[in-house]
C-alpha cells in the first residue's frame, strides 16, 4: 500500500502518465527502485524498458530516450566524468567551445536557481549554445525525451547537479529512506537550489534536533526493523524518525542536508567541518574518482585523493608521460601539479562560503591504490568508510598532520580475484595547497 501511495505522489508531482517510458535499471534492493520501476508503472500505466545488460544501459538508453529518470549521485558522477574525457580527445577548437558555452550555461543557470532576470546577450549565446553543444550533448546521453530526472540515495556536488541543469535538463534532488519509504523532500519546478533537497512534500513534518540532526513524520514511516527493537527504539521515538543525517532548514523553507550527522564535527578553532561536503566538491574534477577528508579536532583539513585511472591515465598519455601502474601513475610531480590546481579551485569556492572558510584543504596525497569495495574501503554502492580508511590508513594520516613530513612510506598488500597476494613498496609524497 505504502508503494502505490508514494508512487502516485510522484505521478501527480511531476505529471506523469501512461505515454511516460523510462528504463529499469537500479537494483532492486533500493527502495527507490520499487517506486520508479513498478510502482509508479502500475498506477499510471507507463512503459519500462530493462537493457539487455548493466554494459549496455547507456546504449541502451539512447536508443530507449525515457521520459523520466532515476539515479543516485554516483551515475551522475560517472556521466560527467566520460563526457569530460571525450571533451579532452576532441579537436582544440571543440574544446574551448565546449568550455566557453558551459560558461555561458553556468552563468544562465544560476540566473535561473535565483529567479532572476537572464541578460539578452547571455539569452541569446544559450541559444547558440543550444544548437552547438547542448541540444547535441543531450542527445548523445540519451536525454533528449527527458521531462524529469531525479538524483537521490546520497548528496550529489552542486556543481555537477548545475552542469545538467545548465544543460537545459530537469535534474531534482530528492531526499529520503527506506524508512520513508522513498521520500521525505522533493524539489519543485521553478523553486530549485542547487544545494539543498527541496522543501518537504504534503504529509511530511520535518524538525530539527537540538543536535542538528534532521528528524520527521511521514505517512510512509516504517513500522520497524525485522526482530530487532533495540534499533528500532534508536531510530523512531514518538512518531519521529531519527535520520541520522545533520542538517538545517533555509529561509526558502527547503530542506539542506550537511551530511551524516555522526560525521558532521569541528576544527579546533570551531568551524564547521563536513567532511562529505568537501568530497563532492573534489568529485566535481573528472581526475577525482573519490576523496577522503580529515580534519575532526584538528587544526585544518586534509585529504586523501584516489585519482581517476581512466581520465588521469588520458591525460597523461595526451602529454606523452608514460606510466606502469596506478601507483607509478598517482606519484608523478605532474599528476600531483594537476591534482593541486583541481583542489586550489576546490579551495576557492570554499572560501566563498563564510562558514566553510576555515575549512580549506591544506594538505594533500595521491592514494597509491584505488579504493575498492574487497578491501571495505567503500561500500559496494561506492560510498567511502571514512572511518575505517583512516584507521587502516593511520600512519598516512598522522603524516598528513605532521609539518616537517613531506612525505610517507606505505607498504600495501593487494588481492588479486583469483586470490593470490602480491606486497608492493610506495613513498607518497604530501603537498601543502594554497589557501584563500
Amino acid at each position: 500500500r505504502m508503494i502505490a501511495d508514494c508512487s502516485r505522489g510522484f505521478l501527480e508531482w511531476d505529471h506523469l502518465d501512461e505515454t511516460d517510458n523510462i528504463m529499469a535499471y537500479l537494483p532492486m534492493a533500493w527502495i527507490g527502485d520499487h517506486i520508479f520501476s513498478y510502482g509508479q508503472a502500475l498506477c499510471s500505466g507507463f512503459t519500462v524498458n530493462c537493457p539487455e545488460s548493466t554494459d549496455t544501459t547507456v546504449h541502451d538508453q539512447r536508443e530507449i530516450g525515457p521520459t523520466h529518470i532515476f539515479a543516485p549521485p554516483r551515475i551522475w558522477e560517472n556521466i560527467l566524468t566520460q563526457v569530460m574525457i571525450k571533451n579532452e580527445d576532441s579537436a582544440w577548437i571543440k574544446q574551448k567551445l565546449f568550455h566557453y558555452f558551459m560558461k555561458v550555461a553556468n552563468r544562465v543557470e544560476k540566473k535561473r536557481i535565483a529567479n532572476e532576470r537572464v541578460p539578452f546577450t547571455d539569452k541569446l549565446l544559450y541559444k547558440i549554445g543550444d544548437f552547438i553543444l547542448y541540444a547535441p550533448l543531450v542527445d548523445n546521453l540519451g536525454m533528449r525525451k527527458m521531462k524529469v530526472a531525479y538524483t537521490a540515495g546520497e548528496a550529489i556536488g552542486p556543481e555537477i547537479f548545475e552542469f545538467y541543469r545548465s544543460l537545459g535538463l530537469n535534474l531534482k534532488q530528492l531526499y529520503g529512506m527506506t524508512e520513508s519509504c522513498a521520500y521525505v523532500s522533493m524539489q519543485k519546478d521553478g523553486d530549485i537550489d542547487s544545494e539543498s533537497v527541496g522543501p518537504p512534500v504534503s504529509g511530511v513534518k520535518i524538525k530539527i534536533s537540538d543536535k542538528g540532526e534532521v528528524m520527521y513524520k511521514s505517512p510512509g514511516n516504517f513500522v520497524g526493523y525485522y526482530k530487532n527493537p533495540e534499533a528500532t527504539a534508536e531510530t523512531l521515538a514518538d512518531g519521529w524518525i531519527h535520520s541520522g543525517d545533520a542538517g538545517y532548514m533555509t529561509e526558502r523553507g527547503h530542506l539542506k542536508i550537511i551530511d551524516r550527522a555522526k560525521d558532521v564535527s569541528q576544527l579546533t578553532d570551531g568551524t564547521l567541518f563536513s567532511p562529505k561536503y568537501i568530497e563532492n566538491k573534489l568529485k566535481f574534477s573528472h581526475y577525482i574518482r573519490e576523496a577522503v577528508s580529515h580534519g575532526m579536532n584538528m587544526d585544518f583539513v586534509a585529504a586523501f585523493i584516489d585519482v581517476d585511472y581512466g581520465a588521469v591515465g588520458i591525460w597523461a598519455e595526451r602529454r606523452h608521460l608514460a606510466y606502469t601502474s596506478y601507483m607509478d601513475l598517482a606519484q608523478k610531480p605532474e599528476v600531483y601539479d594537476l591534482m593541486y590546481n583541481e583542489i586550489l579551485m576546490v579551495n576557492k569556492r570554499l572560501s566563498e562560503d563564510e562558514r566553510l572558510k576555515g575549512a580549506q584543504i591544506k594538505r594533500f596525497l595521491l592514494l597509491h591504490k584505488e579504493l575498492n569495495p574487497d578491501d571495505g574501503e567503500i561500500t559496494r554502492t561506492r560510498k567511502v568508510r571514512r572511518q575505517f580508511v583512516a584507521e587502516k590508513y593511520a600512519k598516512l594520516v598522522e603524516a598528513l598532520y605532521d609539518p616537517t613530513k613531506e612525505s610517507v612510506d606505505v607498504e600495501a598488500t593487494f588481492t588479486y580475484e583469483d586470490g593470490r597476494t602480491t606486497t608492493m613498496r610506495a613513498n607518497l609524497k604530501i603537498r601543502d595547497v594554497e589557501l584563500f
